[in-house]
């Protein structure tokens, strides 16, 4: 895999790890149960993805790591507004 795939790849897992986390984060405090039971699931995927881009990558993949958690965490606020909505 090429060094530029596997930075994306990082980039990606990281994304949905904390996408994931942020995501239930407002499920919790605005009480959306049914999301906040589906959403762990996710956040489980992001975390085996994470590890595994470590392993491959090592410290490489520290800055694809930071760029996707920037894009997550926005990223999940512009959609759980947009899906899930305010509060219940």
């Amino acid at each position: 895999m090429s060094t530029l795939a596997m930075g994306l790849s990082a980039a990606g897992a990281t994304a949905l790890l904390v996408a994931g986390r942020a995501f239930q984060s407002i499920n919790v405090v605005r009480g959306h149960y049914l999301a906040a039971a589906l959403t762990p699931f996710v956040i489980a995927a992001g975390e085996i993805a994470v590890v595994g881009a470590i392993v491959l990558s090592g410290w490489a993949a520290w800055p694809w790591i930071g760029a996707g958690g920037a894009v997550g965490a926005v990223g999940a606020m512009a959609v759980h507004r947009r899906t899930v909505g305010r509060d219940q």
